[in-house]
């Protein structure tokens, strides 16, 4: 036998309390509560044992079987003989009790019609009138069993005498059930949030090797140094320019910023799902940060080395992704600042914005031996401890780690 899906109704201090929860056939046992039921006095002469219905079913007058439980035998073809424990009979049919299960007479003894039903569903039963000559038992409006008229009241009365002893096995037993099950749920949640607790710390000292709070991005301040070492230079190109350099200083701030408010936001991640997403999240913002800060760099030393290729073409593609106006990112750091339910969304909206620049700014092909050199030496010009090299290695890599996931997301 399966699992059974319980539902009974107990009247506790007034109140209907109904406990719905799945129990093993197998694992139910009613024994001692038919015992209980045995063992009253007051019962004996209407319920009766296993031994008494076995008794009783082949007692016989002139070879004939006179009692319920012999002329509706066909019942221990539901519930095998040597498995009853208990019994009763009222005219025109009968009812028998295994540990788990009961079986019920449905009609007169030539049709050898019967019901065998879970020992729970006897709180569900419920007797009427049937027709002019008998009365019926129910259960969700099905009738189940058949007796003669005038059973209702006996039946009724047998009834709350076997219902107010298994119904308190059935209270406490879904009561165990479902203290197991809030248990279960309990050490499930616990152990869950101790896996989430985990990762939350791996990434997070991943993205924070030296411990300090600070995401790992480039340190420093080299944009600014080198182009406030280089502004008379630029000055004599064109003064705009300046403006425009400054305004990428400003994005290039705002965006370590906002890149520091996501990788906050990870240890109140609510689950491994989630934590996975903002981690990718943080990493495309870490490599966008490190696309225009290369790129930035290149721009001034570019201008200021006449390579004004170079230059105009990594303007152009600044221009294209707006970097000459941060009001996006501005409005983002604010986002971030003032954020309430709304993070999940907002973190969308930088994924793909973040997926836009790293788009549009696509490859470094303009970036050769001799660019990234003239680079290293302007940078070591203002005691950079920033390595060209490393930098350069750490977008590629990203970039390959990207590619190879989108590849494997299109197989898929």
């Amino acid at each position: 036998m399966g699992l059974l899906f319980c539902i009974v109704r107990i009247k506790i201090l007034n109140y209907d309390v109904e406990w719905n929860t799945y129990l093993k056939m197998e694992e139910m046992d009613l024994s001692k509560e038919i015992d209980k039921i045995l063992l009253n006095s007051n019962h004996s002469k209407v319920i009766k044992s296993g031994e008494e219905v076995k008794r009783l079913s082949k007692k016989t007058f002139l070879g004939i079987l006179t009692h319920s439980f012999g002329t509706f035998d066909f019942v221990f073809e539901g519930i095998p003989i040597e498995d009853v424990l208990m019994g009763f009979s009222l005219s025109g049919g009968c009812v028998v009790f295994s540990k788990n299960q009961f079986c019920i007479s449905n009609g007169k003894t030539f049709e050898r019609n019967y019901k065998v039903l879970p020992i729970e569903d006897f709180e569900k039963l419920i007797i009427k009138r049937n027709d002019t000559s008998s009365d019926g038992v129910f259960i969700n409006d099905e009738r189940v069993g058949y007796f003669h008229r005038q059973s209702i009241y006996p039946w009724n009365e047998i009834s709350d005498i076997i219902k107010s002893s298994i119904l308190p096995y059935f209270f406490k037993k879904l009561k165990e059930e479902e203290d197991r099950f809030l248990e279960q749920d309990r050490l499930q949640e616990e152990q869950r949030l101790k896996n989430l607790n985990e990762s939350q710390t791996n990434v997070l000292s991943e993205l924070d090797k030296d411990g300090n709070g600070e995401v790992d991005v480039i340190k420093g301040n080299d944009f600014n140094t080198l182009l406030k070492k280089h502004q008379k230079s630029i000055v004599e190109v064109d003064r705009n320019y300046v403006q425009q350099f400054v305004k990428v200083s400003s994005y290039l701030k705002t965006k370590k910023g906002n890149i520091q408010s996501i990788f906050n936001s990870i240890k109140d991640t609510p689950n491994q799902e989630v934590l996975n997403e903002y981690v990718e999240i943080l990493k495309g913002e870490i490599h966008t940060y490190n696309l225009i800060l290369f790129n930035s760099l290149n721009m001034i030393v570019s201008l200021v080395e006449d390579d004004m290729i170079t230059f105009y073409e990594i303007h152009e593609m600044f221009d294209t992704i707006n970097m000459f106006d941060s009001k996006h990112e501005k409005d983002i750091s604010q986002k971030l600042t003032n954020i309430g339910d709304g993070l999940e969304s907002l973190m969308y909206e930088i994924r793909d914005m973040g997926n836009q620049i790293s788009n549009s700014i696509g490859e470094l092909s303009y970036a050769t031996e001799q660019s990234n050199q003239q680079l290293t030496n302007q940078l070591s010009e203002i005691d950079s401890t920033m390595k060209v090299g490393n930098l350069i290695n750490t977008i590629n890599t990203y970039q390959n780690y990207k590619n190879n996931k989108n590849t494997k997301s299109l197989r898929g």
